[in-house]
C-alpha cells in the first residue's frame, strides 16, 4: 500500500500539472483576484496556486492554504520556503471544519473537483461561513457527465463477467453522483451567496493504454479505489483486467481519450 508521503509526492508531480493546473486556468481566465488583502484556499494541495497568488500580492497581504492531508502540506510548506515567501501560509485542515472565526477573507478559493459527492456542500457552506462580507467565494467542481467514456466501457466489463445486473444500480449512482452545475449554483444560493456565474470547459485526459490508464497517478490514486467499491472484492482483479482490455480493443493503436466536465461557481457573500 502507497503511503501518505509518497501519495503527496505523486499528486505534486502528475495531479497537479494534469488535474488542479486545468481548473486555476478556468480561474484565472475568468475571475480577477485581487492584488491585496487575505486570500483562503481550502483544499490547496501542494500550494502551486497558493505561492502563484502570494507572489501577486506584493507584500500586500496574505494568502493561507489548508489541506488534509499532512503530506502535502509539507510539501507546500517547503515550496514556499525556498521561494522565501512570507506571503504564503499552509496548514492542516479538513475541508468542512476550517479553524478560521466567521467573515475573515476577502476571497475564498475552493477545491471539490476530487471530493466525494456527498461533502461537497458541505465544504462550500464552510467557505462562505468564513468570507468577509461582499467576500468572493470561488468554488471548483468536475461536474455531472465526467468520465462518461470510462463509464460505458465500466458497464461493458461488469456484463461480461456477468456482473452488470447485480450492481446495475450501484453503478448508476456511482454515473449519476457528480453535481450538475445547476446543482452547484442552488447549493451557493442556498449558502446566501449573490451574484451567482458559473463558467465551464470540456478537459480531456489522454492515455496510450488501458494499463496507463489504470496506473496512471490521477486514475489510480484518486478516482479507482471508489470506481471499484461497487464490485466484489474476489472479482475486482478481474473487472480491472477485462477494462484494459476493452481499452486496448477499441482504441485501435490511438489514444484512449476520457473528459471530464471542469467547472467554477463564484459569488458573493
Amino acid at each position: 500500500m502507497t503511503d501518505e508521503k509518497e501519495l503527496a509526492y505523486r499528486y505534486d508531480l502528475f495531479v497537479t500539472p494534469d488535474w488542479r493546473d486545468r481548473f486555476d486556468t478556468l480561474v484565472a481566465r475568468h475571475i480577477k483576484l485581487p492584488n491585496e488583502g487575505r486570500i483562503l484556499d481550502v483544499n490547496c494541495g501542494t500550494g502551486a496556486h497558493v505561492i502563484e497568488m502570494a507572489e501577486g500580492l506584493r507584500s500586500k497581504g496574505e494568502v493561507i492554504g489548508v489541506d488534509s492531508s499532512a503530506a502535502r502540506i509539507e510539501i507546500a510548506r517547503a515550496k514556499a520556503q525556498v521561494k522565501k515567501l512570507k506571503e504564503a501560509m499552509f496548514e492542516q485542515s479538513l475541508p468542512y471544519d476550517l479553524r478560521f472565526e466567521n467573515d475573515v477573507f476577502d476571497v475564498v478559493i475552493g477545491d471539490a473537483s476530487l471530493l466525494p459527492a456527498n461533502e461537497v456542500e458541505d465544504v462550500l457552506v464552510e467557505m462562505v461561513r468564513v468570507a468577509a462580507e461582499d467576500g468572493r467565494v470561488v468554488f471548483k467542481v468536475a461536474t455531472h457527465g465526467s468520465f462518461g467514456e470510462f463509464f460505458s466501457i465500466f458497464w461493458e466489463a461488469l456484463h461480461d463477467v456477468g456482473l452488470d445486473d447485480e450492481v446495475m444500480t450501484d453503478l448508476e449512482e456511482l454515473i449519476n453522483e457528480r453535481k450538475t452545475v445547476s446543482d452547484v449554483e442552488e447549493m451557493a444560493r442556498r449558502a446566501d451567496l449573490r451574484r451567482i456565474a458559473s463558467f465551464t470547459s470540456r478537459e480531456e485526459f489522454l492515455f496510450e493504454t488501458g494499463d496507463q490508464f489504470l496506473s496512471s497517478p490521477l486514475i489510480a490514486d484518486q478516482f479507482l479505489d471508489g470506481w471499484l467499491e461497487i464490485v466484489p472484492d474476489e472479482q475486482r482483479q478481474e473487472i480491472s483486467g477485462r477494462i484494459e482490455e476493452i481499452i486496448d480493443r477499441d482504441r485501435n493503436e490511438g489514444t484512449f481519450d476520457v473528459s471530464i466536465k471542469a467547472a467554477i461557481v463564484t459569488g458573493v457573500k
